[in-house]
Order: structure tokens, then sequence, then C-alpha cells
């Protein structure tokens, strides 16, 4: 047979193949789901973990408190939303007031539900640009390209690539990083959806799913910038004002929170101005600063890292440019729109903010929203290879679906609006004998419960004072740090925040570190008041991470 025949027989054979993929959507989507199960359970198993903990920010401390205390209908002063807290609120119930309690079905959560989620999403997106075929590739993508990176760094960057972000980037966390990242990308799918003709309900599920994603992380919102886009391009204007409606009532269910929790909100500063020829009695000045800081000289310094640490930085800066050429080329544009505004917003707010550094490895999770809008756009690449597109025939064809119906939209207003602000309102700020606490010593005012289970007593031994306590079970090795504090008054310093939520310092000063449930105190000062704090981290070392839960205060009688 001559290599003429061969080739054309193979290509015959591969098109047969393709075509029976194409036919079954749901088999290759399955199998792709079970991969992706299965590569977060191999690094689940190789990467360092302490039991069910693995590497953290920190923040998860303070959205598993918030949570708890929205089960007991209590609101303290914090700066977390309320979507990851409200989701958290039944589990902590039944779990436990801390982090380490709910990562079990935290863990279950992201890796068996919102996983195989973003996956379909980025399958529906891709499909809706170059058919099944590319949306096969761009739902493979998803599960490899996480770990497909880890040869592409320079060696002595990988082990923060693997046991600091790839957790953290697979679910593997109770941080609010990967909920945002598949619920940003559930809200992009829906707006795709929505610039077909007569998608008025899928715009609306597409701007309450983006409320939602604000509600886990008011950065998720920039997502409006390319719909922003998007809506314009397709002329579809009645679609744009119904998502723009049920965005703002995300947005109001947002400010209702903060005003809850704060007293004020965050993005305005309201103030009193005096009077004057042409000026109004009150002013509105809103604190861009804050938010957006556009540092060109630290993203020039954050593009020096990428050349430091990644095999082919070009590669990574011109990708995304590439791929909206090829979503472009295929006359994509709402689409093209809706990725590269969604990718240049959390660019431009988030990468060239000073916290978003590579050499500290903070980067990757504070840019991880938008990486399915980056991943989509390098998937498309393959578009620009010359007449393929047109070859690909009738395979090119998005698949079919139904509008939306009207009951699923009413269930998500419930579930992301209603819901949310009906536990807030019947939610009462904390008052002492306060269930949570905020460590003076802590970085960012660290929101931590106060559990009733870790039984602490004490008891004479000559002149000092011996601790004893009972406490846990917990999913992980912990330490426990001893604190004392000699106010007459007690550790705690509690007060109402701008009239609206309480909050509680503690003072506390740290006296020892232990494994074991019993501590002496050689010579405690009169009136001394102890409390025991309980911490973990990923490595297992005392010496990191934060105290994630205290006991009640105990004063030694005399």
């Amino acid at each position: 047979m001559s290599v003429a025949a061969s080739s054309l027989a193979a290509a015959r054979g591969a098109g047969r193949t393709l075509d029976y993929l194409l036919e079954r959507p749901r088999t290759v989507l399955a199998t792709l789901v079970g991969a992706q199960i299965a590569a977060t359970l191999a690094l689940a198993l190789r990467v360092e973990h302490n039991g069910w903990v693995y590497f953290q920010g920190g923040d998860q401390i303070w959205f598993t408190s918030t949570g708890w205390l929205l089960g007991r209908l209590e609101v303290a002063s914090t700066v977390a939303s309320y979507m990851w807290p409200l989701v958290q609120a039944p589990v902590t119930l039944l779990t436990g007031p801390t982090y380490v309690q709910a990562l079990p079905a935290l863990v279950v959560l992201n890796v068996l539900v919102l996983g195989p989620i973003g996956l379909l999403c980025v399958y529906g997106i891709a499909a809706r640009i170059g058919g099944r075929l590319l949306g096969y590739w761009a739902a493979l993508l998803w599960v490899i390209a996480p770990y497909a990176a880890i040869p592409l760094f320079v060696e002595r960057y990988r082990e923060k690539w693997t046991e600091q972000f790839l957790p953290q980037a697979t679910g593997l966390t109770a941080m609010a990083d990967y909920p945002s990242m598949v619920v940003v990308v559930a809200a992009a799918f829906f707006v795709t959806r929505s610039l077909s003709p007569g998608r008025v309900a899928d715009a609306a599920l597409a701007g309450l799913l983006l409320g939602a994603a604000g509600g886990l992380k008011p950065p998720n919102l920039l997502l409006g910038f390319g719909a922003a886009l998007a809506y314009p391009l397709a002329r579809r204007w009645r679609e744009a004002a119904t998502f723009g409606a049920t965005v703002a009532a995300g947005l109001l269910m947002l400010a209702f929170w903060k005003q809850r929790t704060l007293g004020t909100i965050p993005a305005f500063a309201l103030e009193e101005a005096r009077l004057a020829a042409g000026a109004t009695p009150l002013a509105v000045d809103i604190d861009f600063d804050k938010y957006i800081q556009l540092d060109v000289d630290h993203w020039r310094l954050q593009m020096d890292e990428l050349r430091e640490f990644f095999w082919s930085p070009r590669l990574a800066q011109w990708a995304p440019f590439a791929g909206l050429l090829a979503v472009l080329r295929v006359r994509r544009a709402p689409i093209a729109g809706l990725l590269a505004g969604w990718l240049g917003a959390f660019i431009v707010v988030k990468g060239f903010n000073e916290n978003a550094d590579i050499q500290a490895n903070t980067f990757w999770r504070l840019l991880m929203p938008a990486w399915p809008a980056y991943l989509l756009l390098f998937a498309s690449i393959p578009l620009l290879v010359p007449t393929l597109f047109r070859r690909l025939g009738a395979r090119r064809a998005p698949p079919a679906d139904d509008p939306v119906r009207a009951r699923w939209v009413a269930i998500a207003l419930v579930l992301t609006v209603l819901l949310p602000a009906a536990a807030t309102a019947a939610s009462s700020p904390i008052t002492p004998p306060t269930p949570a606490i905020v460590p003076v010593t802590a970085s960012a005012e660290m929101l931590t419960p106060v559990d009733t289970g870790i039984a602490l007593t004490t008891e004479r031994v000559g002149k000092g004072t011996r601790l004893s306590w009972k406490d846990g079970p917990w999913r992980a090795n912990v330490f426990y740090r001893v604190y004392r504090s000699t106010r007459p008054d007690g550790d705690l310093q509690c007060e109402t925040r701008n009239s609206v939520a309480g909050a509680c310092t503690f003072h506390g000063e740290p006296i020892g570190t232990t494994r074991n449930r019993e501590f002496v105190d050689a010579n405690p000062p009169s009136g001394a008041t102890y409390r025991i704090g309980v911490g973990t981290n990923w490595a297992d070392d005392p010496e990191l991470g934060d105290i994630f839960v205290f006991s009640p205060s105990v004063r030694p009688s005399r």
C-alpha cells in the first residue's frame, strides 16, 4: 500500500473516530470528569499534607467562623463576604465551628460537585466557539493543564506550584478561591448561552450567578467587563438589560451584608461636606485607589519573575492574544469580547496589584477566577490553522440546547439573593460571652471561633498552675498554644463597631507551645486568665500556621 493510500485510510479512520466521539458527548465528558477526580486524588496523596489540611492562605479561618456564626443567626464585624460562609453554615452546625472539622465536607463539595461543573462549563463555552471537538479539547486541557505546567517551571519553583498552589487550584482547601473560579466560569457559560436569540432567562441566570460570585469574593464581579463587551457585540439588548438587573440584585445583597457586618460599604466613603456654593451636603467618595493599583513597575517585576521561573514567558504572554485572534477568525466576536474583557479586567485590577506576587506565590491564586478565560483562549489557538475550521464542516456547529426554564431562575434567585438576605436580616450581632474573637496579634484581625467543647481546667501545683484540657477530635495533627492575660477585666475587649456588628479582640500573651494536653505555668501572676489556642498547618510545624480555634477563658481560683 502506498504512503498516500495509508495516509488517506488513517485520515478516514480518524474522521470516523471523531464522529463516533462527537455523537457521544456524555460518555466523553463523564470520562474527563472521572479523570479530573482521579488526578485530584493522586495529587492529594502525593503533595505534603497533614490529615485533611493542605497549604492554605489563612482566610479559611475567617470564612468558616463567619459561616458558623451565620448558622447560629449571629454576625460579627468581618470583611468576609456572605456566600461562602452561607454554604458552610449548615456544615459547621454538624461538624463544629472550625475549618479543620468542616474540611472533609468542603473538599468533597469542591472535588465531586464544583469541579465537574467547572469542566462542563469550560466545555460548553468552547463548544460555542468551535463545536464539540473544541469543547473536548478545552475540557481535556482543563484536566491536565495544572499538572502539565509542573515541568515548565524551574526546579526551585516547582514546590511552590505543586505544594502550595495546586491544592488551592484543585479544591483541596476551605478557601473561597476555587468556588469563586467555578461560579465565575458558570456565569460566563450562561452569558455565552444568552448571546443567542430568545435567551432572556439565560441572561437572568448568568447575572444571578455573577452576583453570587461577587458574594464569594467581590473581585469576581470583574467578569462583568467581559459581559459588557459581549452583549453589544451580539446586539442582545434585552439580554444585557436582564443580566444587569440580576447582577444589581446580587450587588444589593452584597451591600446589605457589608452594611450589617461593617456598618459601611468599603468601596464607598460617605462623608459630610461643608455647605458651600454649588456643593451638596453629602459627598460620595469612591475609593478607587484601594481596589485598583495600576502599578506598572510591579507588573514588569512580575514578568521578570515569570522569565526567571517559567520555561517560556513569551508563550505564556502571547498565547491569549493568539487565542483571541482565533476566536475572532471564526466569527465569534461576542465570545471574544467576553473572554478578552474577563481576562483583561483581572490582569489590570489584580495582576497590577502589589499583592499579586509570583515570588511569594500569591499571583496565581489572585488570578484564579480568570484562569478559565486564559485556558479557553489557549485552547482556541488551533483554529488559526489555515482551512481547519472550514474542513471541520458540521463538526464545528455548537451543540443544540434549550433556553433555561424560568423555574431555574427562580431557584437561583432564592438561593443567591433571598436566602442570604433572610439569613442576614435574621442574624443578631454577637454579644459576650462571645462565640468568636479576634486575636490582636493575628494578621488581618482573623475572626476565630471559641469552642466550648475544649474543656480547660486549672489546679495549683506548688507555686505554679497546671493547665489541662480535653479537645477534638480534629482532622489533622494539632499543636496547642497557651495564652495568659493579666487584664483585671479578662482577656477580651468587646465593642460594637460602626453601631452594627459586635467584635471582641483578644488580649493574651503566648507563654508556651506544646503537643501535650497539659501545661504548667511555673510563675503565674496574680489574677491571670488562661486560654488555649489550637493550631495546625499542612507541614505539621508548630512554628507555622494560624490558631484556628480557642478555648473559653479560665481564671484559676485563689
